[in-house]
C-alpha cells in the first residue's frame, strides 16, 4: 500500500495508453564535456578521420535501435531512426564538421558540437512544432556522434543501460536513443516536461506498449525518489501519492488491462470466421526473422508479406545471397506448414543512396521497387537466388512490387523462370511451382488488371502507396495528412476492381496495408469481398474479433452504399455510424 501523503494531481498530454504505478527515476542525460581545445596540424587529419569512424559506429547503433523498434512492432519508431539516418548522411552536415576541424583547428567533438548548436538555433527559431521535432533529432544525432568521439578517446564502450530495477521514468526530454537502450522489462512508464503527442518519446513509448505522458513541466519538484507515482495514459493524469481509495481504482484498471491482454491472446486463437460461417484468413506483415515469434504469439496464419526493404536498409553494404538465404530460410521454417509471402525489394535509391550511388529530386516517382531490380540485375539475381534457395519447404510465395504495366510482369516472370531453371541445373531443390504474385498499389495496373490475372497466382492490394497514388498526397508528409484518406471513394473503387477481378479469375487476393486493421473499414472490405487480411501481429485478435461478430449480408449491403456515394467524409460517416450500431452493440454481447 501506498505511503499516506498529500495526493497531488498533475496533467499532461497523454502520449501512450496504459495504466502504470511504480516509483520514479530522475533520467538525467549524460554531459557530455566538449571544450575547444586547439590541435596542431599535423592532428587535423587524425581528428578527421577520428570523426569519420564515430559516423560509422554511429550509423550502425542507429540502424540496431532501428531492428529493436521494429521488433517491438513499432514502425512509426522505426521511422524516426530512417530520419536519424539521413541526417547522419546530410552531405553538408558533414562538410560543415570537417570544415570547422580543418579551418579552426580544434577536436572533432567541438567541431559536432558547434554544427549541433547552429542547426538547434535555426530550426528553433522557425517557432514551429515540426521544425522543433528536426532539431532534437539533430540534437539526438550528433549528441550520438560526440559520444562515440568521447568513448574512442577514452578507450572505452559508450552505454547509456543506467535502468536498474522497475521504475517510472522520469526527465525533461527523452531522445528514441535513450528509450531503447533502456530495458524494456524495467520501464514501468514514462514522464517528460516537454514534448506533445507527436513528439518522438510518444512515438516510441506507443511503440514499446508503455504507458507515457507527455508535457507535464515542474513535475521533478513534486516527486523524490520514495514518490509513489499513477501514470494515466489515457487521460493524462499523473497522480503523485494517491489515496487508498484513489490508488485501488487504479489498480483494478490495471488489473482490468492485464485480463483484456489475455482475453486477446485467446480471441487470437479462436478461428476467425463470420457470424453466417464465412472464412476469412488473418497473416501478418514483418519486416525482419525476429518478427516471427510475434506472429506465431498472436496466431497469425502465414506471413501475408515480408517486407525485405529494411534487412538491405539496415545492412552496411547490399545483403549477399548467403546472408539473405539464411534470413528467408530461418522465416520459412520458423511459420512452416504456413506459408510466407516474400515481396521483392520494395526501395528507392533515396534509401540505397550511399551503397549503389543514386540520387534522385523525386524517389517516390523514380526508380523504385521493380525498377530499380531492373537496373540492378547484379542485386536482382542474387536476391531471386537466396529466396529460391529457401523454397524447398514449398511455403514460400513471391510478390513483386511496383508494378504498373503488363510487360514488367512478363519480364520478371522470364528472370525467376531463367533463375530457377539455372539452379536446378545445379542442383538445389527449389520450389519448380513457385507461386508469383504482384501488388496492386498503382492505379494504372489495377485498370488493366483482368489482363495481368491470367499470368499471376495472386495478388495483394497495397492500401497505403494505392491511397499515395491516387490522391497524389505523400502519406508520410503532415502538411497533406487531411488528403491521404484511404476512404476516399476513388480508392474504394479501385479495391472493388481488384477484388472483383481476382475472384473472377479464382486468384487468392489479400490485403496488407494499414486500412486491414482499421475497425470501421473491415466491414467494407469483406462487403467488397475481401476473405485475406495481413496486419501486424498483434492487431490480429482485434481484427478477428469484428471479423467474428459481422454478418457479410450486413456489409454487403454497407459496401453498396459506400459505391454509391462520392464523398470520402461522407463515406467515413456511414462506416462510423454502422460501426458504432451494428458491430458495437455485438462487441458487448
Amino acid at each position: 500500500m501506498p505511503k499516506l501523503r498529500k495526493e497531488k494531481i498533475l496533467k499532461g498530454v497523454p502520449a501512450s495508453p496504459g495504466i502504470s504505478i511504480g516509483t520514479p527515476f530522475h533520467y538525467v542525460h549524460e554531459t557530455l564535456n566538449v571544450s575547444r581545445n586547439v590541435i596542431e596540424d599535423h592532428e587535423i587529419e587524425q581528428e578527421i578521420q577520428k570523426y569519420r569512424r564515430s559516423i560509422e559506429k554511429s550509423r550502425a547503433l542507429i540502424i540496431d535501435d532501428k531492428k529493436k523498434a521494429l521488433k517491438n512492432n513499432s514502425a512509426d519508431a522505426a521511422k524516426i531512426f530512417d530520419a536519424h539516418l539521413l541526417i547522419l548522411d546530410d552531405v553538408v552536415l558533414i562538410d560543415e564538421a570537417i570544415s570547422i576541424i580543418s579551418n579552426q583547428n580544434v577536436q572533432a567533438s567541438y567541431a559536432v558540437s558547434k554544427v549541433m548548436k547552429d542547426y538547434q538555433t535555426a530550426f528553433e527559431n522557425l517557432q514551429n512544432e515540426y521544425f522543433s521535432q528536426r532539431a532534437f533529432d539533430v540534437e539526438d544525432v550528433c549528441r550520438r556522434i560526440i559520444s562515440n568521439i568521447i568513448a574512442e578517446e577514452k578507450n572505452e564502450v559508450h552505454d547509456t543501460t543506467v535502468l536498474n530495477g522497475k521504475k517510472i521514468i522520469i526527465t525533461k526530454k527523452l531522445f528514441p536513443s535513450d528509450t531503447l537502450n533502456f530495458d524494456r522489462e524495467h520501464i514501468l512508464g514514462i514522464i517528460t516536461e516537454y514534448g506533445g503527442s507527436t513528439s518522438h518519446a510518444a512515438i516510441m513509448a506507443r511503440g514499446m506498449a508503455v504507458p507515457a505522458i507527455v508535457g507535464v513541466q515542474g513535475i521533478g519538484k513534486w516527486i523524490d525518489d520514495t514518490s509513489l507515482i499513477i501514470v494515466d495514459g489515457y487521460t493524462g493524469k499523473v497522480i503523485i501519492n494517491p489515496t487508498p481509495t484513489t490508488f485501488e481504482v487504479y489498480k483494478k484498471m490495471q488489473h482490468a488491462e492485464e485480463k483484456q491482454y489475455l482475453e486477446d491472446l485467446n480471441i487470437a486463437k479462436l478461428k476467425s470466421e463470420t457470424l453466417d460461417k464465412h472464412k476469412v484468413s488473418i497473416s501478418c506483415n514483418i519486416q525482419t526473422d525476429d518478427e516471427v515469434e510475434s506472429v506465431l504469439k498472436w496466431s497469425g496464419e502465414g506471413i501475408g508479406l515480408f517486407r525485405t526493404e529494411f534487412l538491405f536498409e539496415s545492412s552496411l553494404s547490399i545483403l549477399s545471397e548467403e546472408e539473405q538465404y539464411r534470413i528467408y530460410d530461418k522465416v520459412s521454417k520458423d511459420i512452416f506448414p504456413n506459408n510466407v509471402i516474400i515481396r521483392l525489394l520494395d526501395i528507392g535509391g533515396d534509401k540505397l543512396q550511399d551503397k549503389l550511388r543514386l540520387k534522385e529530386d523525386n524517389p517516390f516517382l523514380g526508380v523504385r521497387g521493380l525498377r530499380l531490380l531492373f537496373d540492378h540485375p547484379d542485386i536482382l539475381r542474387s536476391h531471386l537466388r537466396a529466396i529460391l534457395r529457401a523454397s524447398h519447404r514449398k511455403n514460400i510465395w513471391i510478390i513483386i512490387p511496383f508494378v504498373t504495366d503488363i510487360y514488367e510482369v512478363k519480364r520478371i516472370k522470364g528472370i525467376i523462370g531463367r533463375v530457377k531453371n539455372e539452379m536446378i541445373s545445379e542442383g538445389y531443390n527449389v520450389d519448380k511451382k513457385i507461386k508469383i504474385g504482384i501488388m496492386l498499389e498503382i492505379p494504372s495496373v489495377v485498370m488493366i488488371v483482368d489482363h495481368i490475372a491470367p499470368l499471376v497466382d495472386f495478388f495483394s492490394i497495397g492500401t497505403n502507396d494505392l491511397t499515395q497514388y491516387t490522391l497524389a498526397a505523400d502519406r508520410g508528409n503532415e502538411k497533406v495528412s487531411h488528403i491521404f484518406d484511404s476512404l476516399h471513394p476513388a480508392v474504394i473503387q479501385l479495391i472493388k476492381i481488384s477484388i472483383e477481378s481476382a475472384n473472377k479469375h479464382n486468384k487468392y487476393i489479400s490485403l496488407c496495408g494499414q486500412m486491414a486493421a482499421y475497425p470501421i473499414a473491415i466491414p467494407l472490405l469483406l462487403g467488397l469481398g475481401l476473405r485475406n487480411f495481413s496486419v501486424t501481429p498483434f492487431l490480429v485478435p482485434v481484427v478477428k474479433k469484428i471479423i467474428r461478430r459481422e454478418l457479410v449480408s450486413d456489409c454487403e449491403k454497407l459496401a453498396e452504399q459506400c459505391l454509391q456515394n462520392g464523398s470520402g467524409r461522407k463515406i467515413n460517416k456511414i462506416l462510423s455510424d454502422f460501426f458504432t450500431n451494428t458491430i458495437g452493440e455485438r462487441m458487448i454481447k
